[in-house]
């Protein structure tokens, strides 16, 4: 059964849900639910006018009849023993949850992160103390959606003064359903924090998700969206710099077939003097797949001696794929140190292709090669090699897996 989204929102759920997700937790987190459920209840889905939604307009859409689905998400964090990771539901660490969960990311925002705060669920706590440096990565695995089911993960992670962390994001089902995710990242003075989202979902999962980091004075800030998964996916992904000295970079990696729709809005806001932001998102679409891209860098005033790049390269690898980049600079400074934007949406080089066809490599391999190629100088900026390798893997298991018979080296001997 579906039924058209209006004011009411998904289909299926009820405040009796809210009361269901709020038994045994603290009073505090009860009355934020219960108040994020009327939030929800009140708003009204994007205005399909809106620059960031006319593109992906969910007044259009249907949505199944939904039930809460619980996730079963694994954390590993092997021989990080100074890292606390808990469940954010858990009384142990209620205080310094308290002071940071919905303070990044608020439930006013729209509708869909309205409901992640009311029916949240699996959310996981991750706090680094000041000064620790993890020597492994904190892998986090999201799975067991159900058909039918809606699953509402949610992630708040703490890196206090001068500590670092590295985080494996991992979202994974077979089947379809409803996913709206959050994921707060406060980053302390002097700290670096990797984040790392690999979404893996089902062919038939309709993915929102909104991630927004904040840096403080000095911190850096690594974050990377690896699209492989879902029918759709709407992703926000937002750095904050309000504090002198921070610096950033976004990445991107998106493979899309069949009827997949991605939609990415990102955001470098730049408040600090001195700070340093760099986007490089690229996708490669085939079948009747398609991509936007929508990216704001935001230069505020005050922002001297600021530096800023984003790029995004799409490759089409269909007639029918479609790929729309829009980059957006605000600058209200005048002292910008620089700032610079490019986008690209087009086929495979008839030329590249033609090269590697002469050298007797069959079309299809050669255009197999190319994608590789195309991903390669995106996927090389991860500095952990072994997450180099998870997420090329992950991204090219929808072109076939990784080519092993053939390499450059071997192209450029013949």
């Amino acid at each position: 059964m579906t039924s058209n989204v209006l004011a009411p929102g998904l289909p299926g759920l009820t405040d009796g849900d809210v009361e269901t997700a709020s038994k045994s937790s603290p009073e505090w987190v009860a009355e934020t639910r219960r108040n994020a459920w009327r939030t929800y209840e009140s708003m009204e889905l994007p205005d399909p006018g809106d620059e960031e939604w006319r593109r992906t307009n969910l007044r259009e859409m249907t949505f199944p009849s939904a039930r809460p689905s619980q996730l079963s998400v694994a954390a590993d964090s092997s021989r990080n023993d100074a890292i606390v990771i808990a469940d954010l539901a858990s009384s142990d660490h209620a205080d310094v949850v308290k002071r940071y969960f919905g303070k990044t990311v608020h439930a006013e925002e729209w509708k869909f992160v309205a409901l992640n705060a009311a029916l949240w669920s699996g959310g996981k706590l991750i706090h680094v103390p000041a000064g620790v440096e993890a020597d492994l990565p904190v892998s986090l695995l999201a799975s067991g959606l159900t058909d039918g089911g809606a699953a509402f993960p949610r992630v708040l992670v703490i890196a206090e003064r001068n500590s670092s962390v590295r985080i494996v994001d991992d979202s994974s089902s077979v089947g379809g359903g409803f996913v709206s995710s959050v994921v707060e990242i406060i980053v302390g003075e002097g700290a670096k924090v990797e984040y790392y989202d690999i979404n893996r979902w089902g062919d038939g999962v309709l993915n929102f998700k909104t991630v927004r980091a904040i840096l403080g004075r000095d911190a850096e800030f690594v974050g990377l969206a690896a699209g492989i998964g879902s029918k759709l996916t709407k992703m926000r992904f937002d750095v904050e710099m309000p504090e002198p000295g921070a610096r950033m970079q976004l990445l991107g990696v998106t493979f899309g077939s069949g009827k997949q729709h991605f939609d990415y809005n990102t955001l470098q806001n730049h408040v600090g003097h001195h700070t340093i932001s760099d986007l490089q998102f690229k996708s490669a679409l085939t079948d009747e797949s398609s991509l936007v891209w929508y990216g704001i860098t935001r230069i505020n005033h005050g922002a001297t001696a600021a530096e800023a790049n984003q790029t995004s390269r799409n490759l089409l690898l269909s007639e029918h794929a479609k790929a729309a980049p829009i980059p957006i600079l605000e600058i209200e400074a005048y002292d910008v140190a620089k700032c610079s934007h490019g986008a690209t949406a087009g086929p495979v080089e008839d030329t590249e292709l033609f090269y590697l066809e002469s050298r007797g490599i069959p079309k299809d391999v050669a255009e197999h090669m190319l994608v590789e190629g195309f991903f390669a100088d995106v996927i090389r900026r991860i500095p952990d090699e072994k997450l180099r390798e998870q997420v090329l893997d992950a991204v090219l298991v929808k072109a076939g897996g990784r080519l092993e018979s053939i390499t450059w080296d071997d192209v450029l001997a013949g």
